[in-house]
């Protein structure tokens, strides 16, 4: 019994449908990152981080970096402008040219190589005469390069253009009674309010190119120390040594776990704060 003059205070028990979805995101969560950690139980540090592993890490991961990074430079100076045009400028077409930008994200990446190869190969429409003059494109750092750009930049331009049309359009409005012009409206008003939604689009679009593969295998090629990224030495090494190809999945797996954990205190940081 309750003590005279006290409130009997009654546990709230959560909601069934509360407990099912609980439930089925514990569930989710087990079958999608779960795996991951079966990394850290194949075999004992000191067998994965070997010499021979950290060597091609050195090789690979300074290249990865480096090709990604420029991809991701691409990706905003035009993905920018692109999330500008779709979120915010009303034409003809639009719907369309919305799919055609977003079409590679639904593409497998094997499938985008094969076309860089028709359009940019040594035989292909645009390749031949870079080819004759001294600049071939396939099977160079470059094409690793033009390979992240295509696969990466579409899931810059859709995250951007998300937030962009999240800013209010009265602001920029009262932006244009004010008597600034369009451009610096949208470098002043809109990209500022977006910044948050557009470290994301820069996050992701990075993460999607530190991990290509199929686009570069088929375009670029394997070549160590020349178009060998992380993700394909640790294809190459699993077919011979599965201890040096989990080692270098663990260092990929860490490195992407600080960079995230980097990029998310940069987000909260730097992201608009909602009242």
């Amino acid at each position: 019994m309750a003590r005279p003059g006290h409130k009997s205070r009654r546990i709230r028990r959560p909601h069934p449908a509360a407990v099912l979805v609980i439930a089925t995101t514990l569930v989710y969560v087990v079958l999608v990152v779960g795996p991951l950690f079966q990394l850290f139980t194949f075999a004992p540090c000191s067998m994965m981080i070997c010499p021979a592993t950290l060597e091609i890490v050195k090789r690979t991961l300074s290249l990865t970096l480096r090709t990604s990074l420029i991809a991701t430079a691409l990706s905003v100076a035009f993905g920018i402008p692109a999330a500008l045009c779709l979120g915010r400028i009303p034409f003809r077409g639009k719907p369309i040219v919305n799919a055609l930008v977003e079409l590679p994200i639904s593409l497998p990446p094997l499938v985008i190589g094969v076309a860089l190869l028709l359009v940019w190969g040594r035989r292909g429409v645009l390749g031949e005469y870079l080819d004759d003059a001294g600049y071939p494109l396939s099977f160079t750092s470059a094409a690793v390069v033009i390979a992240q750009f295509v696969v990466a930049s579409p899931y810059f331009v859709r995250i951007a253009k998300a937030a962009i049309e999240q800013v209010p359009l009265a602001l920029e409005e009262a932006s244009h009674t004010l008597g600034v012009g369009t451009l610096r409206t949208y470098l002043r008003v809109t990209l500022p309010l977006a910044r948050g939604g557009i470290l994301t689009a820069l996050l992701t679009c990075w993460a999607r190119a530190m991990s290509e593969f199929g686009a570069t295998i088929m375009f670029a090629g394997n070549f160590p120390g020349r178009t060998q990224t992380v993700p394909l030495a640790i294809f190459t090494t699993m077919q011979y040594d599965i201890t040096s190809s989990v080692g270098l999945s663990i260092v990929m797996l860490a490195f992407s776990l600080a960079s995230f954990a980097v990029a998310q205190l940069c987000i909260s940081r730097f992201a608009p704060a909602h009242h």
